[in-house]
């Protein structure tokens, strides 16, 4: 199992989506991915295809592009995670002491919530490779190297049970570069989530969002929508794609629910 993580939030940071694209056979969507950018003409000036993220698709021809991506995807064995947190619930104090900076306390979160949707997802994996994508929110060496001692142990926090690594190896990519161009997938649904909470007026994204809604067979990728249903429910009926939106029960925030 390879799986690429990555994050993303808006320009006011109420919103943090962290998003995994799980990938059972992960050559697929790499060859997949390098036909279709070699047929579209999307190459650089030395051979070398170009990326495709989110943030990008500002016209007609990268909004096809990035539908075929969303396609590729569809027919793959590889499926989508993220979990969504609304910070302007969040109590900060719950991740660490009042004293303590905010910084300090945010990076607790974002571990724990990193941890939650790997975790989650992972029950059945051993010897697999996690790899993220620049990590901007939180301080990239020390969150690999704390995953690492949480998932590539034996006896590490999430290993116990199979007394067996969950992961092989974990790092910090690139997802420019060619060989990990894969994660521009997860890149592309995570924008799209992003952009159902805060629709912009760029109709290029928006219709890429309404597209991926239409491929995935989801009535939208909002909050009303996905805490309708269980845990349970989720996980059975959407196995391709499910978006979970963290919030506190009661105010407590101890409890991390669906």
């Amino acid at each position: 199992m390879l799986i690429y993580f990555d994050e993303s939030y808006d320009i006011n940071h109420q919103y943090l989506i962290l998003g995994a694209l799980f990938n059972p056979h992960p050559k697929f969507l790499h060859r997949e991915m390098l036909l279709l950018k070699r047929s579209k003409n999307f190459i650089d000036g030395n051979g070398k295809v170009k990326e495709l993220k989110y943030a990008i698709c500002n016209n007609n021809y990268l909004l096809k592009l990035c539908c075929c991506c969303i396609d590729i995807f569809a027919k793959s064995t590889s499926y989508f995670r993220c979990v969504v947190i609304d910070q302007s619930i969040m109590d900060l104090n719950y991740f660490g002491q009042k004293h303590e900076d905010n910084k300090i306390k945010m990076a607790r979160a974002y571990k724990k919530f990193a941890e939650l949707l790997i975790s989650h997802n992972t029950d059945n994996i051993y010897n697999g490779v996690l790899l993220t994508d620049e990590l901007k929110r939180c301080q990239g060496d020390k969150f690999i190297e704390i995953m690492k001692q949480d998932f590539c142990l034996p006896d590490g926090k999430y290993c116990d049970k199979l007394n067996k690594p969950t992961f092989k190896h974990i790092a910090d990519v690139h997802s420019h570069i060619e060989e990990y161009q894969v994660g521009q997938i997860n890149d592309i649904m995570i924008g799209c989530v992003l952009n159902n909470l805060l629709p912009g007026k760029n109709k290029y994204k928006n219709k890429l969002r309404e597209y991926l809604i239409k491929k995935m067979d989801v009535a939208s990728l909002l909050p009303s929508y996905w805490n309708q249903y269980s845990k349970k429910y989720v996980e059975e009926y959407y196995p391709k794609f499910n978006v979970w939106y963290w919030k506190p029960i009661n105010n407590n925030q101890k409890t991390l629910s669906n």
